[in-house]
């Protein structure tokens, strides 16, 4: 099975992305040898909208050795001229040998520019049309061996292993420019909000709209806040500028106020610098000057963290303690004396990146937002992440605006309710089932609470139906690592999963509160926005607020 990059497509195809090349792809993905790494141009952004940044490249296959085939495919009609094989585009035509002979002078180019010491790369090509029979090789004007037609369409993974072999991994150093080469063209970077093992990481497309606007503003000291609305990309610029950090031999930090984000962000940095919350990071440091913490405190001091914070206010910082770059993610939440307290890890010049969405801000009991003085702000209103039908569902019920730049349809909004509360247990298995009937795994799905983890109707409840609910212990181990308990269906909270992401969401406990309208509102816009296929809506029947929801 060969390796996919973006490596998404579960999600594009249960989201409605049904192209000829997403049909590609999963051939390509399920009988290449696992010696091969393809790179594709279907995704949902709008930037590389039916093409990819080369232009006309549906796919880049590279194997063991760094060699590298092209695939371009042609679906529909194509027409046979004395000039070559050429797709018509309405009033427009385009022959599809020169487009590929572009294509591969363009990445030549690219690579010899961008690697001046090895700028080598070894290209080839095929064309690929499934719908079409090429009946004239002559008239096509291009190499019969470089063609996959529709009578030979079943033979295309047999053609990309003929022209282009397995290779040899004997000069590994080439082969790792080549994939890097790809990836930073691509831009293409390991998705902070999938479920990441030591073994494989999911790939996605940056939002590159986000991403290259704050990179090209040019500020020493770096001093930046963010203010991006949900699926924005604020997570993904923020690991980006701690690799770039990183890369000129910096030290990061990178502080998450919500712990589940701050681990998905430890596995998809570069090594080097510093990942955790501010709680976690208060915890590291003062166990690393030798203090002894008692996790198990928690449980029956409520001012816990308060004291810790207060140890730390009296440590002397060493200088291994020491940062000359932050990035502060979900900034809205932190509390004033947090800041005040981790410019104590910092350089007087270090730059710093602050990431937040007031649309988001659902922690209650925060006085006051944090002061960031003589920084320079840049607000960002575009979605990447929620597809358009439930775009539409929110800006129609919600108070918060923004773009949608997801182009995918995604499948809707279902809206369920109930007179009595034990029939939401009942209502979300059928949701569940439902759901995995349309193609959903049971890993894809998260049932979301609006309330706390203590509070939630579904706190004391291990299964809905036949389905297992998997969720946070309440306890830590020893080292201070949250204890989950098993289950298939993960139940959390929108105060723990903010700054995450799941293709089907099942929101629960909704019971805004009229009178509390606008923190209501915040709330249910930040589990709403987590979606980012499915979104289901489980409400009771008279909430003055809900009550006027309808399935979209």
């Amino acid at each position: 099975m060969a390796y996919i990059i973006p490596s998404d497509i579960s999600q594009l195809a249960l989201a409605g992305g049904h192209t000829g090349e997403l049909e590609t792809l999963h051939v390509l993905k399920r009988e290449l040898a696992s010696d091969y790494i393809v790179f594709h141009g279907v995704h949902w952004t709008r930037e590389y909208a039916g093409h990819t940044i080369y232009g006309e490249v549906d796919f880049v296959i590279v194997n063991l050795s760094g060699d590298v085939l092209l695939i371009e495919q042609k679906n529909g009609r194509l027409n046979e001229t004395a000039a070559g094989l050429v797709k018509n585009y309405g009033a427009k035509s385009k022959n599809v040998g020169d487009q590929i002979k572009r294509s591969i002078d363009k990445i030549k180019e690219k690579f010899r520019l961008s690697n001046r010491s090895e700028g080598h790369i070894d290209l080839d090509y095929l064309i690929y049309c499934p719908d079409h029979h090429v009946k004239n090789v002559n008239s096509a004007a291009l190499d019969s061996s470089r063609i996959v037609d529709a009578p030979a369409s079943a033979e295309l993974p047999a053609r990309i292993e003929k022209v282009l072999g397995k290779g040899t991994s004997s000069n590994a150093a080439h082969y790792e420019l080549v994939l890097s080469f790809f990836k930073q063209t691509l831009e293409i970077e390991p998705d902070i909000h999938a479920h990441i093992s030591a073994h494989e990481k999911s790939f996605t497309r940056l939002s590159t709209g986000l991403v290259q606007a704050v990179q090209n503003i040019q500020m020493e000291p770096t001093r930046l806040r963010i203010d991006g609305t949900a699926g924005s990309g604020k997570s993904a610029a923020g690991r980006l500028f701690f690799d770039q950090a990183l890369s000129v031999n910096r030290r990061p930090l990178f502080v998450c106020y919500n712990r589940s984000l701050a681990e998905r962000v430890k596995h998809t940095v570069n090594r080097g610098g510093h990942v955790n919350t501010w709680n976690g990071l208060c915890a590291k440091f003062l166990e690393d000057c030798g203090h002894k913490i008692d996790y198990e405190e928690m449980k029956s001091d409520p001012d816990f963290w308060t004291h810790i914070e207060e140890r730390v206010l009296e440590e002397v910082v060493p200088d291994k303690w020491i940062f000359d770059f932050l990035v502060v993610d979900e900034g809205q939440d932190f509390e004033p004396v947090w800041f005040d307290l981790i410019q104590k890890f910092l350089e007087n010049e270090a730059g710093i990146m602050w990431l937040q969405d007031q649309d988001q801000k659902i922690r209650r009991g925060v006085e006051g937002d944090v002061e960031l003085v003589n920084f320079v702000g840049y607000r960002c209103r575009t979605n990447y992440r929620t597809p358009e039908s439930i775009a539409r569902f929110i800006m129609r019920y919600s108070p918060y605006k923004f773009e949608c730049a997801n182009d995918l349809p995604g499948l809707g909004v279902g809206v369920h309710r109930y007179k009595d509360q034990d029939e939401q247990s009942k209502i979300v298995a059928s949701v569940v089932r439902e759901l995995v009937r349309d193609g959903f795994t049971l890993s894809d799905i998260v049932v979301l609470s609006c309330r706390g983890i203590q509070s939630s109707f579904f706190s004391e409840r291990k299964r809905v139906g036949e389905f297992s609910l998997r969720r946070f212990a309440g306890e830590y181990d020893m080292f201070g690592n949250q204890v989950m308990t098993k289950g298939k269906v993960l139940f959390d909270t929108i105060y723990r999963f903010k700054g995450q992401q799941a293709p089907a969401v099942i929101v629960v406990d909704m019971d805004p509160d009229p009178d509390d309208g606008e923190q209501s509102w915040k709330i249910l816009h930040a589990a709403m926005t987590r979606a980012t296929v499915r979104l289901d809506l489980v409400t009771k029947g008279d909430n003055a607020i809900t009550g006027e929801f309808s399935a979209w």
